[in-house]
């Protein structure tokens, strides 16, 4: 008799039923929870964008035209000291947030990096967002003669720690110097990397001495595009400028619902039950109710924060409900907390965030601002 264990399978109609969670995004459209890798050559101006992220989410600033969850955030900086920070971070902002953190110290893959940031997930249970700067520093130095298989095992590491706690995990990372049409080719390391991470991000220049770079974008749960980005010297954040490809145009089913909403003001029911409104409304959406449950909570980010819609899902014996409400203005007091998937308002603002953690620093040497720094 044989003891080899017989497969887990599921049927077709099963799987549909199951009730599954889109991916959270931290920020709308750009970046879901997950693990995601930002590359560029030396110098280029990575540390300077992955800094400026976690300023924007953790105040619940939009990134570009995109939205954001506000949530704690992480900066490992291990390329730098305190002092350096305190100057990148000045020419950023005026004013620090108290759901940032930042540490330039961790161990490696092969030592207690892990359990370090399970450790502080403890005690910031809020944070969403975590920046390795950058990755090299975290390698573990394995000598097995497969790099392959090195590569993709760290990786999945920290991979695994994202999706169990439901955060995005963004490696900062170097690209190769040898060119390549595909700028994703690029990154430095073997395509065990490419194959762990859920997204990335490959800042590129033409030439060194511009201003102007272009940022490229894949990933399995976004849309691929290429933003045209130019770095303000001054300010040292990224500025903007255009989409070369992928323009980003609001969902048209956020644009029916928003609608819908603004005249309602409310609905609670059905999936079934809101398509049918929604296309009396809009006869042009077509789409299934299940695609509808599955579409409403990929833009609940953005419903909430752009046009003031809040969204619940709830079951009553076999049916499954949804209920949404217009509270004017979108609110951008959202905090994530770790279980909930969707973002709502938190009455009491920041004043009942814990404050421990934080240490005064104090006024670094003069430093002069590198051109695009890391």
């Amino acid at each position: 008799m044989s003891d080899t264990k017989a497969l887990t399978i599921i049927d077709g109609k099963s799987l549909l039923a199951l009730e599954v969670e889109p991916p959270k995004f931290i920020i709308a459209g750009l970046m879901p929870v997950g693990l995601h890798i930002l590359s560029g050559s030396a110098k280029i101006g990575k540390s300077w964008l992955a800094l400026w992220l976690c300023q924007q989410v953790s105040g619940g600033l939009p990134v570009w035209e995109f939205e954001t969850l506000k949530c704690g955030t992480l900066y490992l900086a291990l390329e730098d000291t305190l002092d350096r920070l305190h100057f990148r971070l000045s020419h950023i902002t005026d004013s620090g947030s108290e759901q940032s953190y930042f540490a330039t110290e961790a161990d490696n893959l092969s030592g207690s990096l892990i359990p370090q940031l399970e450790k502080f997930m403890t005690d910031y249970p809020d944070t969403g967002l975590i920046v390795i700067d950058t990755l090299q520093r975290v390698r573990g130095g394995e000598n097995d003669k497969n790099v392959y298989a090195n590569d993709y095992g760290e990786i999945g590491k920290i991979k695994t720690f994202a999706d169990r706690h439901r955060i995005a995990v963004l490696l900062v990372h170097h690209v190769r110097k040898m060119p390549d049409s595909d700028p994703f080719n690029m990154v430095s390391g073997s395509v065990g990397i490419i194959g762990a991470v859920d997204s990335m991000y490959v800042l590129e220049k033409e030439k060194r001495a511009d201003n102007k770079a272009t940022l490229h974008v894949t990933g399995r749960d976004i849309e691929d595009r290429q933003l045209l980005l130019e770095f303000d010297r001054e300010m040292t954040v990224w500025q903007f400028l255009s989409y070369l490809s992928g323009e980003k145009g609001e969902d048209s089913l956020v644009t029916a619902v928003a609608s819908f909403l603004k005249n309602g003001k409310a609905f609670d029911g059905t999936a079934s039950e809101l398509l049918e409104q929604l296309k009396q409304a809009d006869g042009g959406l077509s789409c299934t109710p299940n695609a509808l449950t599955r579409k409403l909570k990929e833009q609940a980010l953005t419903l909430e924060k752009r046009h003031g819609i809040l969204m619940d899902f709830s079951r009553k014996k076999d049916a499954r409900l949804i209920s949404l409400l217009f509270v004017g203005d979108g609110d951008d007091e959202n905090i994530c907390g770790g279980t909930p998937e969707i973002p709502s308002p938190d009455p009491k603002g920041d004043d009942d965030l814990s404050k421990k953690g934080h240490e005064k620093i104090s006024s670094p040497s003069p430093v002069g601002v590198a051109d695009g720094e890391n």
